[in-house]
């Protein structure tokens, strides 16, 4: 069992457990006596419904996520969100299905009861069961993305290693008989893991050296420095690619399946949301005419598929009628209907239009204005490659990178969504597709991406 498939299951597991014994607790409390037999098989059937709602919700706010650092420090506010989504959830669904019993004091009483035993076992018990024994790795390699993996690794229980050394690039072009002194740091600290970036010259003619060490006087097993990245943070390292990572993942179609499936997904999916979506039209369109009396949609420019320019449409938000023209400076303001809109994606509905032509997307790269396109393919290299793939409604730097760039130039925080895009242009599949199609709602719901 690999280590993240272990945390999975453990939080899985431990969940279900704490989800039962909080009914149990929740049954004592409400009876002043312990539950009998009767009782909780009165309570377990609709209790076993919400258990499975309950950890989809879980699974769409990210509780399920890789407890990185981040992911730590927000666990107690998602831990609060979810149990406040689900206890909602389940007093709908006991309106809606006949399950005879009492909702409203059991549910608060759960609420309150599991949230105190879930903050206890997601902070307090799964750091007890981190690994016990970690071993000692050096990192070889150089750059910003560098000093990240070795603080999230070296500040995070979760890992069953951590860097004791960090040798860049300056530290092997600076240091004489450095074959010798390399040798003695393994022995004395018992190293068993070196992670490599061979990006760097030093640190590539340093390979053949260190390849030959691991056979004649250790055991040690060598990894990527890309890939450790990649799945440690569901990203790709932009600063660190050459061009044998294209080279090796960018092809013209995934495969031939997928790309059916997945444009067949999009003609249906589209289909069946223009019903529902036109009974919103007429409401929406009130409600934009009554506060400024402007234009209803308004047509932007994007960059498609393969860097061609594409027209899609929106429920007008701003101030203005052409957005598109505010590209670079953001002078325009949201009106007071066209905040609401953009807050819950409403005004994003007549992009199913543009998702049944053809020109996007349910899932994809956010598509790009081209003045702004324009300025990033200058100042970040590999830019373009995130348009080798049709744009979507929502993609994966949506649902995982929450500092992303609002209005404006922004080239700092395009690099770290191109990392995502990147990432998701590597390992694109129908699961991962459904994984960002389901957390997309947690986005919405959350109010976070963009």
């Amino acid at each position: 069992m690999g280590e993240r498939t272990r945390e999975l299951f453990i939080l899985v597991v431990g969940d279900i457990i704490v989800f039962n014994l909080s009914l149990w607790l929740t049954l004592l409390v409400r009876y002043f006596e312990l539950p009998s037999m009767d009782r909780l098989a009165t309570h377990l059937p609709p209790f076993f419904v919400f258990t499975g709602v309950w950890l989809f919700i879980f699974f769409i706010l990210g509780l399920y996520d890789k407890h990185t650092t981040l992911l730590k420090k927000l666990l107690v506010n998602r831990i609060l969100y979810a149990q406040a989504i689900n206890v909602f959830v389940a007093g709908i669904l006991f309106f809606i299905i006949p399950f005879g019993i009492t909702p409203k004091t059991n549910l608060i009483l759960y609420l309150v009861i599991s949230t105190v035993l879930l903050s206890v076992w997601r902070l307090r018990l799964i750091p007890l069961l981190s690994p016990k024994q970690r071993h000692k790795a050096v990192l070889i390699a150089d750059g910003k993305e560098a000093v990240e993996l070795a603080d999230e690794i070296n500040n995070n229980d979760r890992y069953n290693y951590y860097f004791s050394r960090i040798i860049d690039e300056q530290t092997l072009t600076g240091t004489e008989d450095f074959e010798r002194k390399i040798l003695a740091l393994m022995e004395r600290d018992g190293i068993e893991l070196v992670v490599v970036d061979p990006r760097g010259e030093a640190i590539k003619s340093f390979l053949p050296v260190l390849f030959n060490l691991s056979f004649l006087h250790f055991a040690f097993t060598f990894l990527d420095f890309n890939r450790l990245y990649e799945d440690t943070f569901d990203r790709v390292p932009v600063s660190m690619l050459q061009y044998e990572w294209f080279i090796t993942n960018i092809s013209q179609s995934k495969t031939a399946i997928y790309d059916v499936i997945k444009r067949s997904i999009d003609i249906f999916g589209s289909l069946a949301l223009i019903i529902p979506a036109c009974l919103i039209f007429p409401f929406v369109a009130l409600a934009i005419k009554i506060e400024d009396r402007g234009a209803l949609f308004y047509t932007t420019t994007r960059v498609g598929q393969f860097n061609k320019l594409i027209t899609i449409f929106k429920f007008r938000t701003k101030n203005g009628a052409d957005a598109g023209k505010a590209a670079l400076s953001s002078e325009l303001k949201d009106t007071r209907v066209g905040l609401f809109l953009r807050k819950t994606r409403i005004d994003e509905l007549p992009q199913l239009y543009n998702v049944l032509r053809g020109d996007l997307s349910f899932i994809g790269p956010r598509p790009e204005m081209p003045a702004l396109a324009e300025v990033y393919a200058k100042e970040i290299p590999y830019y373009n490659t995130r348009h080798f793939l049709k744009p979507g409604l929502s993609g994966w730097a949506q649902i995982n990178n929450y500092d992303v760039p609002r209005g404006g130039v922004d080239v700092e925080r395009t690099v770290a969504k191109l990392s995502y895009d990147l990432f998701y242009l590597e390992r694109r599949s129908l699961l991962l597709d459904l994984q960002i199609a389901f957390k997309t709602i947690a986005t919405i719901l959350m109010r976070t991406g963009t």
